[in-house]
């Protein structure tokens, strides 16, 4: 007796044993080596290692709808405010509800939301005022399919429910363009855009005070379609503003005129200022990069030699940030260039310090081709000094201030699950803790839809540098102003 319990207990432990190891595997009526063996030949995958979070993920937010394609990212205390862009029919057949989300600034769960009506998107940054309201512009997304479109500006309190909204313009900017209010410490509001499509078009620098009503507008002629709206800059009681028609400087008060230098580019991109230099991409197509004088006259330019769409960035020592697109790149200069350009620039001269070469990262393992790739979100300077940017494909870098490399971010493989790492304008953030954060989206493959999503990424760069611009759109509130 004692013998056949000792063997039921040794037939007991060795058929456990094969199920604490396969799980609920059915292995038939079979169960010793053979078996298992032609059950790991016929299921090579459980072999796999699975993959796992990037240990830098801090967290990654819960799924919003549509795409984050313009809009930045604006923090206020322990809230992230973020705007969607889904275009309907990506993929054929679906629609998509754009909102303004309120997310948990250390969980990244949806708090609450705002829904856009049902055909528009949000067009740039989110901004927040001084008394926490706040502001975007939105479009209607029929109008780059069909040729028209209005644009309204919205106003929210800070628990997301409308204050006012105003319809801004019968038209709207060239699809790449970004449209959001500067916001001054008393909360008055400037925006740069078309008011008219008649030939030429007009256009206005239009100012509005906290309660959505007009305070004044500068209207001037301008060039016809394929043209971008850049936020205004609002400095020392003096707004400016870079216009397809040239470079404005206005009056806070009354939009009078300072000064006026003309240029004619579309591709434009919201100037950047520090005590005495105001910093202006114009001229060329997008591809020069000027410095001015408050008082307009140029200092330097320097050839960005490629169409360049995000709005510099500054270092605690006055070092000029940015990144360039791979379009209308300078073949006679760079014939072999692939991707965009991320230079560093001495302020005083204009020269380069130097230029960080995207393109050897580039190489797509799964195509097995390398891919054109674009910068078109402004970069982030940390409090430590390192540099952050993000390229239109797969990654995020972190430079040092002499240009080497610190480490880079596979954002492919930065949370289980999510392929992430695509197109957006949107501005990268850095936190008082260190904590990074990039707006991402993607198509979801259970959902067939397009998904946005914010990526938080731990790093060791506590807050912003101690700069007059170390960021896209200035500060945490994206106001683009220095009052």
């Amino acid at each position: 007796m004692k013998i056949y319990i000792l063997l039921l207990f040794l037939c007991f432990c060795t058929v456990n044993s094969y199920s604490l190891q396969f799980g609920t595997v059915n292995l038939g009526h079979q169960t010793g080596k053979k078996a298992i063996k032609e059950w790991k030949e016929k299921n090579p995958q459980s072999q796999q290692p699975q993959p796992q979070d990037d240990p830098r993920l801090y967290w990654i937010s819960e799924k919003m709808d549509g795409f984050i394609y313009w809009p930045s990212i604006a923090i206020s205390g322990d809230t992230i405010y973020v705007g969607t862009s889904g275009w309907d029919n990506r993929p054929p057949g679906v629609d998509y509800t754009n909102a303004v989300y309120s997310l948990d600034k250390h969980t990244g769960k949806i708090k609450a939301r705002y829904l856009l009506s049902d055909d528009e998107l949000v067009k740039g940054a989110i901004v927040i005022g001084k008394s926490g309201c706040i502001y975007f512009m939105v479009i209607e997304m029929t109008g780059y399919n069909e040729g028209y479109g209005k644009t309204y500006l919205y106003s929210l309190n800070q628990d997301l429910q409308l204050r006012w909204k105003k319809e801004v313009s019968l038209t709207q900017p060239n699809f790449w363009g970004q449209a959001s209010p500067a916001v001054d410490s008393q909360e008055n509001l400037y925006i740069n855009v078309c008011v008219s499509t008649s030939i030429p078009p007009i256009y206005a620098i239009i100012s509005y005070d906290f309660y959505g009503n007009e305070r004044w507008r500068h209207e001037f002629r301008g060039l016809g379609g394929g043209v971008v709206w850049p936020t205004p800059v609002v400095a020392s009681g003096i707004v400016f503003a870079n216009t397809c028609n040239g470079i404005y400087a206005l009056t806070t008060s009354t939009g009078g005129v300072l000064w006026y230098i003309q240029h004619a580019d579309g591709d434009i991109v919201s100037p950047v200022i520090t005590d005495n230099t105001l910093y202006v991409i114009a001229g060329l197509f997008g591809k020069r990069l000027l410095a001015y004088t408050l008082n307009g006259e140029l200092k330097w330019e320097m050839n960005t030699y490629a169409k360049t769409l995000a709005q510099p960035v500054i270092g605690e020592d006055g070092t000029i940030y940015f990144g360039t697109t791979a379009k209308e790149i300078d073949r006679n200069v760079y014939p072999d260039k692939i991707a965009g350009f991320f230079w560093a620039i001495n302020p005083s001269t204009g020269g380069a310090k130097w230029m960080f070469d995207i393109d050897e990262y580039m190489y797509d393992e799964y195509d097995k081709k390398y891919k054109s790739s674009d910068i078109y979100a402004p970069a982030v300077v940390g409090k430590d000094g390192t540099i952050y940017f993000t390229t239109e494909y797969r990654y995020i870098f972190a430079l040092n201030p002499d240009g080497k490399l610190k480490e880079k971010y596979d954002l492919m493989k930065m949370a289980r699950g999510w392929p992430g790492g695509t197109v957006t304008y949107s501005a990268l953030v850095i936190d008082e803790n260190g904590v990074l954060y990039k707006a991402d989206s993607n198509r979801d493959p259970v959902l067939k839809r397009d998904v946005a999503r914010v990526i938080a990424i731990k790093t060791q760069s506590y807050g912003l540098a101690n700069s007059p611009w170390p960021k896209g759109y200035r500060n945490y509130s994206n106001t683009n102003a220095q009052e």
